[in-house]
Protein backbone atom coordinates (compact mmCIF):
# COMPACT_ATOMS: atom_id res chain seq x y z
CA UNK A 1 0.00 0.00 0.00
CA UNK A 2 2.61 2.51 0.93
CA UNK A 3 4.32 1.51 -2.73
CA UNK A 4 1.55 2.62 -4.23
CA UNK A 5 1.10 5.79 -2.32
CA UNK A 6 4.58 6.45 -3.21
CA UNK A 7 3.89 5.63 -6.37
CA UNK A 8 0.81 8.17 -6.93
CA UNK A 9 2.59 10.88 -5.12
CA UNK A 10 5.72 10.54 -8.12
CA UNK A 11 3.36 10.95 -10.83
CA UNK A 12 1.74 13.65 -9.74
CA UNK A 13 4.84 15.29 -8.96
CA UNK A 14 6.04 14.35 -12.92
CA UNK A 15 2.74 15.56 -14.43
CA UNK A 16 2.69 19.42 -12.43
CA UNK A 17 6.63 19.67 -13.33
CA UNK A 18 5.59 18.53 -16.88
CA UNK A 19 2.85 20.47 -17.32
CA UNK A 20 4.59 23.86 -15.86
CA UNK A 21 8.20 23.61 -18.23
CA UNK A 22 5.87 22.73 -21.31
CA UNK A 23 4.15 25.85 -19.96
CA UNK A 24 7.55 27.93 -19.70
CA UNK A 25 8.70 26.27 -23.60
CA UNK A 26 5.68 28.20 -24.94
CA UNK A 27 6.50 31.32 -22.89
CA UNK A 28 9.68 31.70 -24.38
CA UNK A 29 8.96 30.61 -27.85
CA UNK A 30 5.93 33.22 -27.61
CA UNK A 31 8.88 35.60 -26.69
CA UNK A 32 10.61 35.17 -29.79
CA UNK A 33 7.30 36.45 -31.55
CA UNK A 34 6.98 39.58 -29.25
CA UNK A 35 11.02 40.47 -29.45
CA UNK A 36 11.16 40.01 -32.89
CA UNK A 37 8.94 42.54 -34.20
CA UNK A 38 9.63 44.94 -31.05
CA UNK A 39 13.49 44.84 -31.91
CA UNK A 40 12.52 45.64 -35.33
CA UNK A 41 11.14 48.78 -34.69
CA UNK A 42 13.45 49.71 -31.84
CA UNK A 43 16.21 48.81 -34.01
CA UNK A 44 15.30 50.95 -37.29
CA UNK A 45 14.50 54.11 -34.83
CA UNK A 46 17.63 53.59 -32.94
CA UNK A 47 19.89 53.37 -36.54
CA UNK A 48 17.76 55.91 -38.17
CA UNK A 49 18.55 58.30 -34.80
CA UNK A 50 22.42 57.61 -35.24
CA UNK A 51 22.65 58.14 -38.93
CA UNK A 52 20.81 61.11 -38.54
CA UNK A 53 23.01 62.40 -35.58
CA UNK A 54 26.46 61.34 -37.32
CA UNK A 55 25.29 63.23 -40.61
CA UNK A 56 24.79 66.13 -38.56
CA UNK A 57 27.59 65.98 -36.49
CA UNK A 58 30.13 65.51 -40.16
CA UNK A 59 28.61 68.80 -41.48
CA UNK A 60 28.62 70.73 -38.70
CA UNK A 61 32.89 70.00 -38.15
CA UNK A 62 33.04 70.23 -41.99
CA UNK A 63 31.45 74.53 -41.45
CA UNK A 64 34.32 74.77 -38.77
CA UNK A 65 36.92 72.99 -39.87
CA UNK A 66 36.76 75.27 -42.96
CA UNK A 67 36.31 78.23 -41.18
CA UNK A 68 39.73 77.75 -40.36
CA UNK A 69 40.70 77.19 -44.33
CA UNK A 70 41.50 73.43 -43.36
CA UNK A 71 40.30 70.47 -45.74
CA UNK A 72 37.45 67.88 -44.68
CA UNK A 73 36.06 64.69 -46.06
CA UNK A 74 32.94 63.06 -45.83
CA UNK A 75 31.36 59.66 -45.75
CA UNK A 76 28.01 58.80 -47.22
CA UNK A 77 25.71 55.75 -45.19
CA UNK A 78 24.89 53.61 -48.43
CA UNK A 79 23.72 50.50 -46.65
CA UNK A 80 22.83 49.17 -43.22
CA UNK A 81 22.30 45.53 -42.66
CA UNK A 82 21.25 44.18 -39.15
CA UNK A 83 21.42 40.36 -38.41
CA UNK A 84 19.14 39.42 -35.39
CA UNK A 85 19.07 36.05 -33.94
CA UNK A 86 17.07 34.62 -31.48
CA UNK A 87 17.88 31.32 -29.20
CA UNK A 88 15.66 30.14 -26.51
CA UNK A 89 15.80 26.94 -24.25
CA UNK A 90 14.34 25.26 -21.66
CA UNK A 91 15.24 22.69 -19.17
CA UNK A 92 13.69 20.20 -16.37
CA UNK A 93 14.92 18.20 -13.60
CA UNK A 94 13.02 15.42 -11.70
CA UNK A 95 13.59 13.66 -8.54
CA UNK A 96 12.24 9.75 -7.76
CA UNK A 97 12.49 8.25 -4.41
CA UNK A 98 12.18 9.72 -0.98
CA UNK A 99 11.81 13.61 -1.22
CA UNK A 100 15.41 13.61 1.51
CA UNK A 101 17.39 12.12 -1.35
CA UNK A 102 17.38 15.21 -3.97
CA UNK A 103 14.97 17.83 -1.36
CA UNK A 104 17.29 21.20 -2.30
CA UNK A 105 19.52 20.10 -4.88
CA UNK A 106 16.78 20.47 -8.30
CA UNK A 107 15.74 23.03 -10.11
CA UNK A 108 12.14 22.03 -10.98
CA UNK A 109 12.62 24.07 -14.21
CA UNK A 110 14.90 26.29 -15.92
CA UNK A 111 15.06 28.58 -19.22
CA UNK A 112 16.58 31.27 -21.55
CA UNK A 113 16.20 33.61 -24.17
CA UNK A 114 18.92 35.10 -26.27
CA UNK A 115 19.36 37.84 -28.53
CA UNK A 116 21.88 39.30 -30.38
CA UNK A 117 22.30 41.53 -33.75
CA UNK A 118 25.43 41.95 -35.65
CA UNK A 119 25.08 45.23 -37.88
CA UNK A 120 27.21 45.73 -40.80
CA UNK A 121 27.16 49.76 -41.90
CA UNK A 122 28.83 50.45 -45.46
CA UNK A 123 29.85 53.99 -46.22
CA UNK A 124 31.09 55.61 -49.69
CA UNK A 125 33.57 57.94 -50.01
CA UNK A 126 31.92 61.58 -51.12
CA UNK A 127 33.57 62.69 -54.25
CA UNK A 128 33.72 63.66 -57.61
CA UNK A 129 32.97 65.87 -60.51
CA UNK A 130 28.85 65.72 -60.34
CA UNK A 131 29.55 66.03 -56.26
CA UNK A 132 31.69 69.39 -57.17
CA UNK A 133 29.29 70.71 -59.91
CA UNK A 134 25.45 69.58 -57.74
CA UNK A 135 27.97 72.23 -54.53
CA UNK A 136 28.72 75.23 -56.86
CA UNK A 137 25.19 74.92 -58.86
CA UNK A 138 22.53 77.40 -58.21
CA UNK A 139 19.20 75.98 -56.06
CA UNK A 140 16.50 75.14 -59.17
CA UNK A 141 13.49 77.19 -59.21
CA UNK A 142 11.34 74.58 -59.37
CA UNK A 143 12.89 73.87 -55.45
CA UNK A 144 12.52 77.37 -54.87
CA UNK A 145 8.72 77.09 -55.54
CA UNK A 146 8.16 73.86 -53.51
CA UNK A 147 9.99 75.43 -50.52
CA UNK A 148 7.88 78.39 -50.51
CA UNK A 149 4.53 76.90 -51.06
CA UNK A 150 5.22 74.37 -48.20
CA UNK A 151 5.88 77.51 -45.51
CA UNK A 152 3.38 79.30 -43.43
CA UNK A 153 5.84 81.90 -43.58
CA UNK A 154 8.14 82.25 -46.78
CA UNK A 155 9.93 85.00 -46.00
CA UNK A 156 12.96 83.59 -44.09
CA UNK A 157 13.42 80.95 -47.09
CA UNK A 158 13.10 83.59 -49.64
CA UNK A 159 15.87 85.47 -47.67
CA UNK A 160 17.95 82.67 -47.24
CA UNK A 161 18.04 81.44 -50.80
CA UNK A 162 17.34 84.03 -53.10
CA UNK A 163 20.40 86.66 -53.96
CA UNK A 164 18.51 88.74 -56.70
CA UNK A 165 14.93 89.67 -57.80
CA UNK A 166 14.71 91.83 -60.51
CA UNK A 167 17.25 94.67 -59.06
CA UNK A 168 16.51 94.29 -55.46
CA UNK A 169 19.87 92.05 -54.61
CA UNK A 170 20.43 90.27 -51.63
CA UNK A 171 24.08 89.21 -51.27
CA UNK A 172 25.91 87.12 -49.13
CA UNK A 173 28.07 89.30 -47.32
CA UNK A 174 27.86 93.38 -47.11
CA UNK A 175 30.87 95.33 -49.36
CA UNK A 176 31.96 96.96 -46.17
CA UNK A 177 30.99 97.12 -42.25
CA UNK A 178 28.85 100.14 -42.27
CA UNK A 179 26.94 98.71 -45.74
CA UNK A 180 23.66 97.95 -44.85
CA UNK A 181 21.00 95.34 -46.34
CA UNK A 182 18.58 96.61 -49.63
CA UNK A 183 15.65 98.27 -47.87
CA UNK A 184 13.86 97.27 -51.05
CA UNK A 185 14.63 93.75 -51.05
CA UNK A 186 13.43 93.59 -47.19
CA UNK A 187 10.18 95.88 -47.90
CA UNK A 188 9.27 93.20 -51.20
CA UNK A 189 10.08 90.02 -48.54
CA UNK A 190 7.23 91.67 -46.58
CA UNK A 191 4.67 92.17 -49.45
CA UNK A 192 4.92 88.45 -50.57
CA UNK A 193 4.18 87.13 -46.67
CA UNK A 194 1.18 89.37 -46.80
CA UNK A 195 -0.32 88.60 -50.15
CA UNK A 196 0.49 85.02 -49.35
CA UNK A 197 -1.13 85.21 -46.28
CA UNK A 198 -4.48 87.00 -48.01
CA UNK A 199 -4.58 84.12 -50.78
CA UNK A 200 -4.23 86.66 -53.16
CA UNK A 201 -1.12 85.28 -54.51
CA UNK A 202 -0.04 82.04 -55.55
CA UNK A 203 3.44 80.78 -57.33
CA UNK A 204 2.57 77.81 -59.91
CA UNK A 205 3.62 76.18 -62.87
CA UNK A 206 2.48 77.61 -66.03
CA UNK A 207 0.13 74.87 -67.85
CA UNK A 208 0.93 76.70 -71.47
CA UNK A 209 4.28 75.33 -70.79
CA UNK A 210 5.93 79.04 -72.57
CA UNK A 211 7.45 79.45 -68.88
CA UNK A 212 8.08 77.30 -66.60
CA UNK A 213 6.32 78.82 -63.41
CA UNK A 214 4.05 82.35 -62.76
CA UNK A 215 3.23 84.35 -59.96
CA UNK A 216 -0.47 84.68 -60.29
CA UNK A 217 -1.95 87.74 -58.40
CA UNK A 218 -5.87 87.79 -58.30
CA UNK A 219 -9.20 89.09 -56.33
CA UNK A 220 -7.07 91.55 -55.10
CA UNK A 221 -9.27 94.66 -55.38
CA UNK A 222 -9.96 96.73 -53.86
CA UNK A 223 -8.53 96.01 -50.36
CA UNK A 224 -5.14 95.01 -51.41
CA UNK A 225 -4.74 97.37 -54.34
CA UNK A 226 -2.37 99.63 -53.06
CA UNK A 227 -0.29 96.76 -51.94
CA UNK A 228 0.02 95.08 -55.27
CA UNK A 229 0.92 98.29 -56.44
CA UNK A 230 3.94 98.76 -54.10
CA UNK A 231 4.57 95.02 -54.92
CA UNK A 232 4.82 96.06 -58.67
CA UNK A 233 6.92 98.71 -58.30
CA UNK A 234 9.18 97.53 -56.37
CA UNK A 235 9.96 95.19 -59.18
CA UNK A 236 9.78 98.01 -61.36
CA UNK A 237 6.53 96.69 -63.54
CA UNK A 238 3.91 98.85 -64.92
CA UNK A 239 0.39 98.46 -62.83
CA UNK A 240 -2.37 97.06 -64.01
CA UNK A 241 -4.92 99.10 -66.06
CA UNK A 242 -7.86 96.68 -65.15
CA UNK A 243 -7.40 95.52 -61.46
CA UNK A 244 -10.35 93.13 -61.85
CA UNK A 245 -8.58 91.07 -64.06
CA UNK A 246 -5.82 88.61 -62.65
CA UNK A 247 -2.30 89.62 -63.01
CA UNK A 248 -0.08 87.25 -64.01
CA UNK A 249 3.99 87.33 -64.27
CA UNK A 250 6.22 84.86 -65.67
CA UNK A 251 9.08 84.01 -63.72
CA UNK A 252 12.22 83.43 -64.94
CA UNK A 253 15.60 82.08 -64.15
CA UNK A 254 17.57 85.15 -64.85
CA UNK A 255 19.52 88.27 -63.32
CA UNK A 256 16.62 90.53 -64.47
CA UNK A 257 13.10 89.96 -65.41
CA UNK A 258 11.93 93.09 -65.89
CA UNK A 259 12.49 93.52 -70.12
CA UNK A 260 10.73 90.28 -70.21
CA UNK A 261 8.07 91.66 -68.36
CA UNK A 262 7.86 90.01 -65.18
CA UNK A 263 10.03 88.25 -62.65
CA UNK A 264 13.95 87.53 -62.87
CA UNK A 265 15.03 85.50 -59.93
CA UNK A 266 19.23 84.27 -59.18
CA UNK A 267 19.42 81.88 -56.18
CA UNK A 268 22.26 80.78 -54.09
CA UNK A 269 24.40 77.63 -54.52
CA UNK A 270 25.14 74.95 -51.48
CA UNK A 271 28.25 76.31 -51.02
CA UNK A 272 27.09 79.48 -50.92
CA UNK A 273 24.82 78.32 -47.66
CA UNK A 274 28.37 76.49 -46.89
CA UNK A 275 30.24 79.76 -46.65
CA UNK A 276 27.64 82.26 -44.84
CA UNK A 277 27.52 79.40 -42.30
CA UNK A 278 31.08 79.72 -41.97
CA UNK A 279 30.88 83.54 -41.28
CA UNK A 280 28.60 82.66 -38.72
CA UNK A 281 30.96 81.18 -36.20
CA UNK A 282 32.18 82.54 -32.99
CA UNK A 283 35.84 82.11 -32.65
CA UNK A 284 37.31 81.62 -29.40
CA UNK A 285 39.42 84.76 -27.95
CA UNK A 286 42.51 82.44 -28.49
CA UNK A 287 41.55 81.35 -31.95
CA UNK A 288 41.05 85.48 -32.98
CA UNK A 289 45.14 85.56 -33.97
CA UNK A 290 46.00 87.00 -37.23
CA UNK A 291 46.18 84.17 -40.15
CA UNK A 292 44.35 81.37 -37.85
CA UNK A 293 40.78 81.37 -39.12
CA UNK A 294 39.36 83.04 -41.96
CA UNK A 295 37.76 86.38 -41.95
CA UNK A 296 34.94 87.35 -43.51
CA UNK A 297 32.95 90.50 -44.22
CA UNK A 298 29.93 90.96 -42.76
CA UNK A 299 27.04 88.56 -43.91
CA UNK A 300 24.00 89.89 -45.63
CA UNK A 301 20.17 89.14 -44.30
CA UNK A 302 20.24 85.45 -44.95
CA UNK A 303 23.24 85.32 -42.25
CA UNK A 304 21.92 88.32 -40.01
CA UNK A 305 20.47 86.14 -37.53
CA UNK A 306 22.60 82.90 -37.31
CA UNK A 307 25.52 81.62 -34.74
CA UNK A 308 27.73 78.87 -34.33
CA UNK A 309 28.30 79.60 -30.73
CA UNK A 310 31.92 78.35 -29.23
CA UNK A 311 32.80 76.51 -25.59
CA UNK A 312 35.44 75.95 -23.85
CA UNK A 313 32.90 73.36 -21.95
CA UNK A 314 30.30 71.03 -23.32
CA UNK A 315 26.97 73.26 -23.61
CA UNK A 316 24.17 71.96 -21.52
CA UNK A 317 21.53 73.45 -24.43
CA UNK A 318 23.14 72.52 -27.77
CA UNK A 319 21.33 70.99 -29.97
CA UNK A 320 24.04 70.10 -32.21
CA UNK A 321 27.70 70.81 -30.90
CA UNK A 322 31.12 68.73 -32.35
CA UNK A 323 34.41 69.70 -30.09
CA UNK A 324 37.16 70.97 -32.56
CA UNK A 325 40.96 72.26 -31.53
CA UNK A 326 39.96 72.15 -27.65
CA UNK A 327 36.47 74.00 -28.13
CA UNK A 328 32.94 73.52 -28.15
CA UNK A 329 31.22 74.77 -31.64
CA UNK A 330 27.54 74.59 -31.49
CA UNK A 331 23.97 75.46 -32.42
CA UNK A 332 21.89 76.49 -29.42
CA UNK A 333 18.45 75.06 -29.20
CA UNK A 334 16.75 77.96 -28.46
CA UNK A 335 18.23 79.11 -31.77
CA UNK A 336 15.66 78.97 -34.58
CA UNK A 337 16.87 80.71 -37.37
CA UNK A 338 20.15 79.03 -37.04
CA UNK A 339 18.42 75.71 -36.77
CA UNK A 340 16.45 76.55 -39.76
CA UNK A 341 19.48 77.68 -41.88
CA UNK A 342 21.34 74.84 -40.73
CA UNK A 343 18.23 72.68 -41.57
CA UNK A 344 17.94 74.16 -45.10
CA UNK A 345 21.88 73.59 -45.86
CA UNK A 346 21.77 70.43 -45.21
CA UNK A 347 18.69 69.26 -47.28
CA UNK A 348 20.80 70.86 -49.98
CA UNK A 349 23.84 69.14 -48.72
CA UNK A 350 22.66 65.78 -48.45
CA UNK A 351 21.20 66.15 -51.57
CA UNK A 352 24.35 66.15 -53.17
CA UNK A 353 26.28 63.82 -50.89
CA UNK A 354 23.20 60.96 -52.12
CA UNK A 355 24.08 61.83 -55.95
CA UNK A 356 27.94 61.58 -55.16
CA UNK A 357 27.04 57.97 -53.04
CA UNK A 358 24.88 56.69 -55.56
CA UNK A 359 27.56 57.65 -58.76
CA UNK A 360 29.98 56.02 -56.75
CA UNK A 361 28.41 52.42 -56.35
CA UNK A 362 30.50 50.49 -58.49
CA UNK A 363 33.55 52.26 -57.01
CA UNK A 364 35.04 50.92 -53.64
CA UNK A 365 33.30 50.99 -50.54
CA UNK A 366 33.95 50.43 -46.72
CA UNK A 367 32.13 48.10 -44.66
CA UNK A 368 32.47 48.13 -41.13
CA UNK A 369 31.21 45.15 -38.97
CA UNK A 370 30.01 45.98 -35.86
CA UNK A 371 31.29 43.44 -33.19
CA UNK A 372 29.18 42.10 -30.78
Amino acid sequence: MKLIKMRSHCSQDWLVLTLTSLCFVVFALSGCAIVGPRSISMGRADYNEAINKTDDDQLLMAVVRGRYGETFSLLAVTGVAANVRFGTNAGVELGFGPNENYDGNLVPFSGGLAYEENPTITYAPVQGEQYVRQLLSPIPLDILLLLVRSMTEPGPMITLLVNRINDLQNPDFLPAPSAKPDPRFIRYVELVTELRKAGVMVWVKDPRKEVEFVVVISDYAPRYSQTVREYLALLGLPRPADESKDIVLPVYFALKGRELGGIGISTRSTLDLIEILRAAIELPQKHKLPGMAINYPPTGLAGKDIRIRSSADKPKTSSLAVKYRGYWFYIDETDQPTKLFFRAMRLFWSVSITSSAEARTAAPVLTIPVSQ
